[in-house]
């Protein structure tokens, strides 16, 4: 195995950067990533967050006992496929929000060509207190859950096989971000027929409710809950079609994550905007009326 100290991230957007600029700090690993045919905005997340560059995969790989893939989930087995034509013997962890299928898929290619691949699902937002599910063999789920301890990144051990993890990721983020785009399209039915305002109210009513209920303060308004998905929401689409296909393969009804992902898809022309400059729902409502439908480039 290459150098235990050496960790590569392919490839580090918003959550991958955050993620690697953790495991930087903890100082246990040296982190590195390749440039490589990347974009401008993930160029300056890598240097902002300390990583180092290596000019090919070839490098990258030869260097790093750990790789740890953190990249658009429609590029997961572009990605793996690299790696693993470089003969890469290490720890390779499968950390996309793809299915559990898609993950056993990529560990069977790589381990045949005898890496130890790990199911990794990351939950919670980037730069705050962030989850990492690993499942897998023990010994290298230790090995890495090791490299985050005392980081922003509680690195969370699951039992059962590669693809465990992938299956909790899959099934939080269709509770988490199905839920704002329901209350996305229920906003919008209300503002079709001018009673927005009162469907705000009984969110209001129902958010003090539910704390006089459990002491716990939900968001209080449709506002509140839909803006950060409004300009999220074209990472998510891609998403939605994991967790249908994991739940055909499950034979559960899959209509429901389709619906949640054509919702994201009318928002792609938000793309990375702060929802503070969209002030209030009339742009996002917008597309979702007419169904416009924006290009988003991979970053």
């Amino acid at each position: 195995m290459a150098d235990a100290m050496t960790t590569a991230v392919l490839h580090p957007g918003q959550m991958g950067a955050a993620v690697a600029g953790q495991l930087r700090r903890a100082g246990r690993t040296e982190v590195i990533w390749l440039p490589e045919g990347r974009s401008p905005a993930t160029r300056e997340r890598a240097e902002q967050a300390g990583l180092r560059a290596v000019d090919d995969i070839g490098a990258l790989v030869a260097e790093s006992a750990v790789v740890l893939s953190v990249c658009p989930s429609d590029a997961a087995e572009e990605v793996a496929e690299q790696v693993a034509a470089q003969g890469f013997a290490g720890i390779y962890v499968e950390a996309n929000p793809i299915g559990p299928e898609r993950v056993r898929g990529i560990a069977k290619r790589l381990e045949a060509g005898g890496a130890t691949v790990l199911d990794g699902g990351i939950l919670g937002a980037s730069g705050a207190e962030m989850r990492c599910y690993l499942s897998g063999p023990a010994e290298e789920v230790g090995l890495v859950r090791g490299l985050f301890d005392g980081t922003g990144v509680s690195a969370i051990p699951l039992e059962g096989e590669v693809g465990t993890a992938s299956a909790l990721k899959l099934a939080f983020a269709l509770w988490q971000k199905g839920a704002r785009a329901l209350a996305a399209v229920s906003y919008a039915l209300a503002d079709r027929y001018e009673v927005a305002g009162r469907l705000s109210a009984e969110a209001g009513t129902e958010a003090e409710a539910e704390t006089r209920r459990t002491g716990r303060s939900p968001l209080s308004s449709p506002e509140q809950y839909v803006l950060p998905a409004a300009v999220r929401g074209w990472r998510w689409e891609l998403e939605m079609g994991e967790i249908a296909e994991a739940l055909s393969a499950a034979e559960l009804p899959d209509e429901l994550p389709r619906g949640v992902g054509e919702v994201f898809a009318r928002w792609a022309p938000l793309r990375d905007r702060p929802a503070g400059d969209l002030g209030d729902l009339g742009e996002a409502l917008a597309l979702l009326r007419t169904g416009s439908r924006g290009s988003a480039d991979p970053g």
